[in-house]
């Protein structure tokens, strides 16, 4: 009796009550009220995630500010000739799924209707009835493990909650995919209602990741780089490829010592995913069966392979692909100097994010023309192994960079910033022997002054001229800078060595404090980039004006940025006289 009464107890804890009754069988109607109750509860708790998930990585005032923040700073050269764009995904906390890219925003009236109809039926079919998250489509991702995420949550997850979760982070775990994914579902409808379908459309197909294509963003970007067409002109055939390539973009990628079964099979894997993207297309009465049966028989070469084809029509098949040994891809010219035209922007006091459009002081045809020669291509020869350059040419009329180009330092597509010739410092050797005799003449020496030609002496050391000779006898200054001999510099610079290191410092030069030997040989280390800007000062009069890439600056908004009474003037120092001016 004392178990019947326990168990009693234990499934009626509750004391005996008129108010209490047995609990109710359970009706379909009950079970369909309980399942609603825990979808209610299970959306609430969904709802409480996200808002949390967005509030931790401060996603709410991202996403009010997406448009401006995925609006990348328009560069133009000195004649107006579009350049390329500085995205802000590494300016202050910025975290993006991709690297810094060299792509160009374009509007949706820039985009062939053959992608963009590629993109939203393959991706979100329901785009423009839903409000950001398709309600209709989570049962049967939840059933069928694909993705449920709509175009408006692949925007966020790309460019808002990159790096915050499991995605483009080292961390995972079913916790931080739900927090990731409730975080989307709460702010989707935010951004479909700040901005619209149609701007959420072009802020998505202009930040798309073709990660393993060189690091590419953005259609642009991607049409340039794997067809060589504007976005404006990608056909059906082209716009399928490259929306198939969006699940695995580093399939594209293909170097010469790929086995050519590999690289068969890859280039088979992107042409069945262009064909799905067709038949989607197809199925849901987006083309007609002739553009259908065009599209699939067209034998796509992208720029990057080369590939072999058989039969025709619907049974065109690839036989065999490689990469194309001829393919090519120079940066924009942009790409290599955007984090430079970055630091002049916060130099001069100004957010590179309130930025609007950039006019630089670059010529984009003298610029062509240098990157082809110090990356050989045109050059009189070829480059011995192991042997870097760097060149820079510099206006001399203020200190305008004209191009800019480096043979080394890196990858420009994925190390911005790191151009040989600004950030390479090499021993400046004789070229510092003009910069000597330019400071000397403000002391009172001449061209005809004259000196020996003969054993010197620098402390301990002994001097001698290049040819290992000396000629014994006096020579002026003048022939003795044509001739370059030691022995006349450190005569010239021993007595003047504090002016010259005070010279050398306001040009941006470094001294080797390991070399031990006078400053007049040229023991200081510079990149190229300020020789170039100490050597235009001859030119402009002996004023030494500081190298810079910014001509005119306009805000979002289209004003002009104004230079703040406290940013330095560029040019202002005198090889006589090092006292720089203000703006």
């Amino acid at each position: 009796m004392g178990v019947l009464r326990v168990w009693e107890r234990w499934r009626n804890p509750w004391p005996r009550s008129p108010f209490l009754r047995r609990p109710a069988p359970w009706t379909l109607r009950r079970a369909v009220r309980a399942a609603l109750a825990w979808v209610g509860a299970a959306t609430v708790g969904m709802i409480a995630l996200g808002v949390a998930g967005a509030v931790a990585t401060g996603a709410l005032g991202r996403v009010w500010n997406l448009r401006a923040e995925l609006r990348p700073v328009e560069v133009v050269d000195r004649r107006g000739e579009p350049l390329g764009v500085i995205d802000h995904c590494r300016a202050g906390n910025a975290v993006n799924a991709v690297p810094c890219r060299e792509s160009l925003s374009v509007p949706l009236t820039g985009v062939s209707e053959a992608f963009l109809l590629a993109y939203v039926a393959k991706e979100d079919v329901r785009f423009f009835s839903h409000v950001g998250v398709d309600l209709g489509r989570l049962p049967r991702a939840l059933l069928s493990g694909a993705g449920g995420s709509t175009i408006t949550m692949q925007l966020l997850k790309n460019n808002v909650l990159a790096g915050h979760f499991d995605y483009d982070t080292d961390r995972r775990g079913p916790l931080l995919t739900l927090t990731r994914k409730a975080t989307e579902f709460v702010l989707a409808p935010v951004v479909t209602w700040r901005y619209g379908r149609r701007e959420v459309l072009a802020m998505s197909v202009n930040s798309l990741p073709w990660i393993g294509i060189g690091q590419r963003k953005g259609v642009y970007d991607a049409a340039r780089a794997v067809f060589g067409v504007d976005p404006a002109d990608l056909t059906l055939a082209q716009s399928a490829f490259l929306v198939g390539l969006l699940p695995a973009p580093g399939r594209y990628l293909v170097t010469d010592t790929t086995p050519p079964e590999t690289a068969t099979a890859r280039f088979r894997w992107m042409r069945s995913q262009q064909l799905v993207t067709l038949e989607i297309l197809r199925s849901r009465g987006l083309i007609g069966q002739g553009e259908y049966l065009e599209a699939v028989s067209t034998p796509l070469q992208p720029r990057l392979w080369r590939a072999e084809y058989a039969g025709s029509g619907t049974d065109l098949r690839v036989v065999q692909a490689a990469r194309n040994p001829a393919y090519t891809n120079e940066p924009e010219p942009v790409w290599a100097m955007q984090e430079l035209v970055r630091r002049e922007l916060r130099a001069a006091g100004l957010d590179p994010k309130r930025v609007g459009r950039v006019v630089l002081t670059v010529d984009a045809a003298t610029q062509a023309a240098l990157t082809r020669r110090v990356t050989g291509e045109g050059a009189t020869g070829p480059r011995p192994t192991g042997v870097a350059e760097g060149a820079a040419i510099v206006d001399v009329r203020g200190g305008g960079i004209v191009a800019l180009a480096s043979s080394t330092g890196g990858n420009q597509s994925s190390d911005a910033g790191r151009q040989w010739a600004v950030s390479a410092l090499r021993p400046v050797a004789s070229t510092v022997k003009p910069l000597l005799y330019a400071a000397a003449f403000g002391d009172g020496l001449t061209q005809l002054s004259t000196f020996p030609d003969q054993a010197t002496r620098y402390g301990s050391q002994a001097v001698r001229n290049s040819t290992g000779t000396f000629l014994g006898r006096a020579v002026t200054v003048r022939e003795a800078n044509a001739r370059s001999l030691n022995t006349v510099a450190v005569q010239v610079g021993t007595p003047r060595e504090k002016a010259l290191r005070a010279a050398l410092d306001a040009a941006g030069y470094q001294e080797d404090r390991s070399n031990r030997s006078s400053p007049s040989l040229g023991t200081y280390r510079a990149a190229p980039l300020d020789v170039a800007a100490a050597y235009a000062s001859f030119a402009g009069g002996g004023l030494l004006c500081r190298p810079h890439l910014l001509a005119e600056v306009t805000d979002t908004a289209g004003r002009p940025c104004r230079c703040p009474a406290r940013t330095a003037s560029r040019c202002g120092t005198r090889w006589s006289r090092l006292r720089p001016s203000t703006c």
